[in-house]
């Protein structure tokens, strides 16, 4: 599920901007007039969504060659803010670029649509991880379709508290799934390395 987001917009060279963005730096924010969807070069930018009683959720955390708020195109509005979570380099695209491209190219039309329905899909898998409600069983069944195949092991390329954060719990629950899961020896750790004992 790790690049399930990863796409090559339709976009024409000439027309991709490319902003740097420091650590804790907006790329946009709730509210702001959408003009362009992005994909992350070099870094990593959370999306964040303000609700009305002041708390704020996290709802993704774009990492390298991934894209994010493609719903600007269909948007007047940004529904969310998008704040780099270290240094970070990336691409924009302008919105009348992209719906121009997908309007011109069947092809890019399809791959656009083929994108979009793997993130529905991985979007479901993630709300029935979110469903199970012992956390060690939700932190195993998430681990076990994350892991590559080969060595059965997963290496994340943020803190394993986002990790707790994607999956609907907090760091300290998902710290105790760990430890249990490693006790258990079901797992095994090294860092942002976690392999899958079968």
């Amino acid at each position: 599920m790790t690049d399930l987001n990863c796409l090559t917009l339709p976009t024409a060279k000439d027309d991709i901007r490319m902003r740097t963005l420091a650590k804790g730096e907006g790329l946009f924010y709730q509210g702001d007039e959408a003009m362009a969807i992005f994909v992350v070069r070099k870094g990593r930018v959370r999306l964040v969504r303000h609700l009305m009683e002041g708390r704020s959720v996290s709802l993704y955390v774009a990492q390298a060659g991934q894209s994010f708020a493609e719903a600007a195109l269909f948007s007047s509005v940004y529904h969310c803010d998008a704040i780099a979570d270290v240094a970070s380099e990336i691409e924009v695209h302008s919105k009348a670029s992209v719906l121009q491209a997908l309007d011109t190219s069947h092809q890019a039309s399809l791959d656009f649509l083929a994108h979009m329905s793997r993130q529905v899909m991985a979007l479901r898998t993630r709300l029935e991880i979110r469903n199970i409600r012992s956390a060690k069983e939700r932190v195993l069944q998430f681990l076990q379709l994350e892991v590559q195949q080969a060595d059965m092991t997963v290496t994340f390329a943020g803190p394993l508290k986002d990790v707790a954060a994607d999956i609907g719990l907090s760091h300290e629950a998902f710290y105790r799934a760990l430890s249990e899961l490693q006790s258990l020896g079901l797992i095994s750790r090294s860092g942002r390395s976690i392999t899958c004992v079968s």
